[in-house]
């Protein structure tokens, strides 16, 4: 309350599970306050293993950006990515 931007796009920098729930706690609070679930759009972050096992957080995402696999230094605790991505 009391800020002036209004935020339209969240980066989704996880995976798997949290990255699940997030996206739906926050769909349903869009949906509460503002009558539309839509009314955030969701950017998913997904390795090359994410996308192999069809994650469901990407399914619920409106979008995804593939980043490299492996170690998590690599890709989710890999600040200066999504700080570039987002």
């Amino acid at each position: 309350r009391g800020g002036k931007r209004v935020i339209r796009k969240v980066l989704i920098a996880n995976n798997g599970m949290a990255a699940t729930k997030s996206i739906l706690s926050m769909r349903r609070w869009a949906y509460n306050t503002f009558g539309d679930e839509n009314a955030i759009q969701f950017l998913a972050m997904a390795t090359p293993e994410d996308l192999a096992a069809n994650g469901e957080f990407i399914r619920f995402a409106d979008d995804y950006v593939e980043v490299p696999g492996g170690s998590n230094m690599n890709n989710y605790a890999n600040v200066p990515l999504f700080t570039e991505i987002a």
